[in-house]
């Protein structure tokens, strides 16, 4: 079964909550109040987006969060990989562990096709964005900008 794990659940969570609050600040603790999640964890997953280039930090008594990423540049893919790593379908579609050797069966017969099935699930996290995920405009109305 593919699941996402809870830090990168609680990840899109706070970066569609980022995404809808704009430039504005906002600190872990409200994130956390607000969508009901553990403090301890929210942070250890936005500390590692601040080392991966993904949001800012703020420090002082308003300090907090913000992107650091506009939203519709920010994609799935970029954010599993930031919280838990590249993504893999299976150990012999991660390059770094020896991708030309399967260790489960000699020959595999579906190593060509699990890389293609690869392939397409990267492409299409690629293809999702924090924008889609925070202004699905069946969930959430984007703010409308006032011209000037």
């Amino acid at each position: 079964m593919l699941t996402l794990t809870r830090k990168t659940e609680y990840a899109m969570i706070a970066m569609c909550h980022l995404a809808r609050a704009g430039q504005k600040v906002t600190s872990a603790r409200e994130i956390a109040q607000t969508h009901g999640m553990p403090l301890p964890l929210l942070m250890n997953v936005l500390k590692r987006l601040n080392r991966t280039g993904h949001v800012t930090s703020v420090r002082g008594a308003r300090g907090g969060y913000r992107l650091a990423v506009p939203p519709a540049e920010f994609t799935l893919d970029a954010l599993i990989e930031a919280v838990e790593g590249p993504v893999h379908l299976v150990r012999c579609t991660n390059p770094a562990k020896n991708a030309r050797r399967c260790t489960l069966t000699k020959p595999c017969p579906v190593r060509g096709s699990v890389r293609k099935v690869h392939d397409r699930l990267r492409a299409f996290l690629s293809g999702v964005t924090i924008a889609d995920l925070a202004f699905d405009q069946e969930s959430f109305q984007a703010p409308k900008v006032v011209a000037q």
